[in-house]
């Protein structure tokens, strides 16, 4: 039986990706920091695949050994054929306004967990010559960003090492794969909410995307073998006139509905 290790897995993109990784006959590992949510989510999608084999372990993975510990308890079920890295949260606000332990924990969570569970499980693909990572990175790494300055700034570390990370294994022959995801701003999930984002303008922009789509998007890259996707078809049709888009108008579609150009 292949394996998907989702980190975040009980909510939101991870739970969506869950879905059709069980809808395939995976087994399923989540890791996720509150004990609850995992418990309720395990429930919900053991009522829509009651044949699913799922186990959990509530870890914050901001703090650096947490990283090991799952991956021993991983491998008490077996080879991890697919990781995910997608948790992770942003702060917002101007950078000497925000607390230090709050962004000091962000990015231990967006860069060292990713880097170090990138590290971890690719040893074990690479001796197997088999294996996929998903990176979830954001379309926020493409810009640098006023008051989501450090956020965007983890993502465009996530999107850089795993693009790289891909092509150093290519050098090598290897049959492993990374996939780099940037979605666009998600509305309905509660990422805003939890980093008091509710006035930012990219979660009701024009390329703003759906958990749905973004979910559909990851899918597609995994079973077409794709290295790099940017998810939510407004973004990519964006992205491709981003050079021509004024400097301040690109800084304008990030801003709360206070601020001025």
């Amino acid at each position: 039986m292949n394996s998907a290790l989702i980190t975040g897995g009980s909510s939101g993109i991870g739970y969506g990706l869950s879905e059709k990784f069980a809808s395939e006959g995976y087994r399923l590992l989540w890791v996720s920091k509150p004990k609850n949510e995992l418990a309720k989510a395990k429930e919900e999608i053991l009522v829509k695949y009651p044949n699913l084999e799922i186990h959990t372990i509530a870890k914050d993975l901001s703090v650096e050994q947490s990283c090991k510990e799952v991956l021993d308890w991983a491998n008490t079920f077996g080879d991890v054929d697919v990781l995910v890295n997608n948790a992770g949260f942003g702060t917002y606000g101007y950078v000497n306004d925000i607390a230090i332990d709050r962004e000091i924990a962000m990015i231990n969570l967006n860069v060292k967990a990713v880097y170090l569970l990138s590290r971890l499980f690719l040893k074990g693909m690479v001796e197997r010559n088999s294996g996929t990572i998903i990176n979830i990175s954001s379309n926020s790494s493409f810009e640098t960003i006023p008051r989501l300055l450090t956020y965007s700034s983890t993502k465009a570390f996530v999107k850089h090492f795993s693009r790289g990370l891909n092509e150093e294994l290519k050098m090598q022959n290897s049959k492993v794969k990374v996939i780099t995801i940037c979605p666009a701003a998600i509305v309905d999930t509660n990422f805003k909410k939890n980093g008091k984002m509710e006035k930012v303008k990219t979660f009701e922009g024009l390329v703003a995307t759906t958990t749905e789509e973004v979910v559909g998007d990851i899918w597609g890259a995994f079973t077409k073998g794709k290295s790099f996707q940017i998810s939510g078809w407004k973004m990519r049709w964006m992205y491709k006139f981003n050079a021509f888009i004024p400097f301040r108008l690109r800084m304008w579609l990030t801003e709360d509905e206070t601020s001025e150009i």
